[in-house]
């Protein structure tokens, strides 16, 4: 018994493998290098299109054929290898009848038709060889652009290039592989409009039906058309959590709408509408819409999402923006988290903007705001707008000279609906409390001149700048001015100067360099503690900021900043590449001063409570190693250390290793840790444990196989001992469909305690080549910040 059972096993494969055959299939171990590439591994083999040579031109027609026997009514029989060879199509059979007025061509017997993109195998056919249609009965056929295949009773091929399938299917699978397929009573495949249509159709996945269309029209290549598209699924501990429809609307070639009803298991029916246009001239926009009339989870609220970003050319040269979406309550993206990216949000930007450049002068109109997604703020403590804001920005050059000015005026506003509203006052010191009134219009004019000569062995660059800066106040104290003004000049001269030479090591030759740097500035402390802040923050130092000429990030503070910056740079390059191996940097800057201009706004005359960090002779020595043992890894690590108060006292530390292996493993490691403080002053009371903040990032895309995928995230707060957000994921490819499916975990909440704060979003997409997909690519995009490389589309 068990030899008939491998004997007819033996026979099974070899009649699979001489079905394939037919079709151009050729194995994996029978490819090239080039197409095996080509596969990607994820199948296991290709189809493999012999050339295809005309061997005759326009309307002629040769025909060929072992026997042929003239009829009296002027048909030929023909017999024994027949062919016919047309510009466009050449056919072969056992037997033929041509027409007497040769304009047709009956077939029979292993008939194989073949055409520069498509192979059609069948028992009997007719064609016509002026109108190029055919009509093939038991036929199997190939399309090789797509790797579509399939089986049908009856294929015609009319003369508007239409083809026809009757009781049959399409997949676009391999040969004997029916993981999935369209079946369907009639199917209709329209290359011309791109699109196919099927009625009585139903949807096999391994030969199980699982979905089933009366009349179902459905897209064959990538050009848009009207139609439902793929649903949307989120699942949970009690099944479907959410399940989404669109339908796509193809308004016209250049406008288009897609309404999306989204059914949530809790909370009931959101609906979302999209409209993109895009017009002459590059103006094009996005508008979405969506709402749920009554949430029960919200105490029957309506909640409603409105957006729109767009831009494109008034004119040459002048170009505008806009980016505004409002949203009815602070959860709602939360709520409604479409992408594992939403939960995220923190603020929705509000901006329209026109700019307009010549060749030295750039103008800039702008108006601002933000909703802020956060219940527990109050009017007053949210962002100012800025309505409006102008700039023009001139920059020209000449030889080493380059001189110009930024200039800007805004005008900032903030609305106050609730009871937060208070009236500012100042105090005996002069420390002003600006209450929550307070409006200002901002003027700021910097003109600059600097001088840059550069050379193979170094550099030399000086700069000269002026921030005049003038505020017109309304709501402020009584004590206060309306009008205030500040000037403040800022000096800077940076060189460096760069050294290399050549060593060998283990016989392999290297470039050294040896890259020695100074940044000299100043700028005098001028007081502007009676400006109040919008928009400006102090830069927290590291590697970046210690060769800046500027504290502030912002221009409601200026200057006050005397410093000598130092630093030295040595790079190992291999000779033979030109790749770099080894950087190695350290940097201190030396201030001459304290830094008595602040965030605050008491007079800094009489601010004798300045922090450390501003009264610290020497900024924190920054030291930074980046080392690419391999051309695809990267291990780097960075120290600020005080050396102030003790000897190399560790301030901020980050450890990071990258890796993108041909092989498709990819992942990130990132480790970083802040001491603050009392830490930084190393004056800690006894049993009082250094505060620091400690965090970690892990990301990882690893194939198991040619065909399996995993990826996972995850950021982890050492402090607290949690995870604050992790996303597990597993992919799986074959030549004609693929799945992914990822778990989401996030906190919502800065209170961990809360049980509402923990969210867990299961999400699955399912895409079947040729055919579609069945939910979302977004989900994985969040996956991108933490995995290098990572693609979250299906190729």
């Amino acid at each position: 018994m068990s030899i008939v059972f491998l004997c007819a096993v033996f026979v099974a494969k070899a009649d699979e493998q001489k079905s394939a055959s037919r079709l151009d299939w050729l194995p994996y171990d029978q490819l090239t290098l080039e197409q095996q590439k080509a596969t990607r591994g994820i199948c296991a083999g290709a189809y493999v299109h012999p050339p295809f040579i005309n061997r005759v031109y326009g309307q002629t027609t040769e025909v060929l054929a072992d026997q042929a026997e003239y009829q009296q009514n002027g048909d030929i029989i023909l017999e024994g290898r027949v062919s016919a060879n047309s510009e466009k199509m050449r056919i072969f059979s056992d037997k033929a009848k041509l027409s007497n007025d040769r304009s047709q061509l009956t077939t029979q017997g292993n008939i194989v038709v073949r055409q520069p993109n498509a192979l059609i195998l069948g028992d009997e056919g007719l064609f016509n060889q002026q109108s190029q249609q055919m009509d093939i009965k038991n036929a199997e056929y190939l399309i090789y652009a797509n790797h579509f295949r399939g089986k049908a009773g009856r294929l015609q091929h009319t003369d508007t290039g239409l083809v026809v399938i009757e009781d049959g299917y399409y997949t676009s699978c391999s040969p004997n592989d029916n993981s999935w397929r369209l079946v369907g009573s009639e199917i209709e495949l329209n290359n011309g409009t791109g699109f196919g249509t099927a009625t009585h159709a139903r949807l096999e996945l391994g030969g199980v039906p699982v979905f089933y269309w009366p009349y179902l029209k459905f897209p064959i290549d990538s050009r848009r058309h009207t139609g439902l598209l793929y649903p949307s699924i989120s699942l949970g501990s009690e099944g479907v959590d959410e399940y989404g429809q669109p339908l796509y609307l193809n308004l016209a070639p250049n406008y288009d709408a897609t309404i999306s009803p989204y059914w949530y298991r809790n909370r009931g029916t959101l609906l979302n509408t999209e409209l993109r246009y895009l017009l002459p001239s590059d103006h094009f926009g996005t508008f979405n819409y969506g709402f749920l009339d009554k949430d029960p989870l919200l105490n029957d609220k309506r909640r409603e999402l409105v957006s729109f970003q767009g831009g494109g050319h008034i004119a040459p040269s002048w170009i505008y923006k806009v980016d505004y979406s409002k949203v009815s309550d602070d959860d709602y993206m939360r709520s409604f988290e479409s992408d594992f990216d939403s939960a995220n949000t923190t603020k929705l930007n509000q901006l329209a903007e026109t700019q307009y450049s010549t060749a030295h002068w750039t103008y800039l109109a702008r108006v601002q705001g933000f909703q802020e997604l956060n219940d527990q703020l109050t009017d007053a403590q949210r962002v100012y707008y800025k309505l409006p804001e102008l700039q023009a920005n001139a920059a020209y050059s000449a030889d080493a000279w380059r001189w110009g000015s930024d200039n800007q005026t805004v005008r900032f506003y903030k609305p106050i609906t609730d009871d937060s509203a208070q009236a500012g006052s100042v105090s005996a010191t002069g420390a002003i409390n600006w209450g929550t009134g307070l409006q200002a219009q901002r003027t700021h004019i910097a003109p600059f001149i600097g001088y840059r000569q550069d050379w193979l062995w170094g550099f030399i660059e000086g700069k000269v700048k002026a921030g005049f800066s003038q505020y017109q106040l309304t709501g402020q104290p009584d004590e206060v001015a309306a009008t205030q003004q500040s000037l403040v000049p800022t000096y800077s001269l940076d060189s460096g100067l760069f050294f290399e030479r050549d060593f060998s090591l283990f016989d392999q030759s290297y470039v050294q360099t040896l890259e020695p740097r100074m940044l000299m500035v100043y700028s005098p402390a001028v007081e502007q503690a009676s400006q109040p802040l919008f928009d400006t923050t102090e830069y927290d130092f590291d590697n970046n900021q210690l060769f800046r000429d500027s504290r502030f990030a912002g221009l409601d503070r200026q200057g006050d900043l005397q410093k000598v910056a130092l630093g030295i740079t040595s790079r190992f390059i291999d000779d033979s590449s030109g790749r770099e191996l080894l950087t190695l940097s350290l940097g201190q800057a030396l201030y001459l001063k304290n830094r008595t201009v602040t965030l605050s706004s008491t007079p800094y005359s009489d601010n004798t409570q300045l922090g450390y960090q501003h009264t610290r002779p020497v900024s924190p020595l920054v030291g930074a190693v980046t080392y690419d043992p391999l051309s695809w890894l990267t291990l780097s690590a960075s120290r600020q250390w005080n050396t102030d108060r003790s000897a190399f006292a560790l301030e901020r530390q980050e450890e990071k290793i990258t890796a993108t292996h041909p092989s498709g493993i990819s992942f990130l490691l990132r480790h970083t840790k802040n001491y603050s403080g009392c830490a930084l002053t190393d004056d800690c009371a006894d049993g009082v444990k250094k505060p620091f903040d400690e965090t970690g990032d892990f990301g990882l895309t690893a194939p198991l196989t040619d065909q399996w995928r995993m990826f996972a995230i995850a950021r982890r707060d050492f402090v607290k001992g949690d995870y604050k957000e992790a996303i597990a994921g597993l992919e799986y490819e074959s030549c004609c469909w693929m799945i992914r499916i990822a778990k989401h975990q996030y906190y919502t909440d800065d209170d961990n305690s809360k049980p509402d704060a923990f969210q867990n979003k299961t999400r699955l997409q399912l895409v079947l080549k040729g055919f579609g997909g069945i939910g979302k690519k977004e989900p994985y995009t969040r996956s991108k910040e933490f995995i290098p490389g990572y693609n979250p589309l299906f190729n």
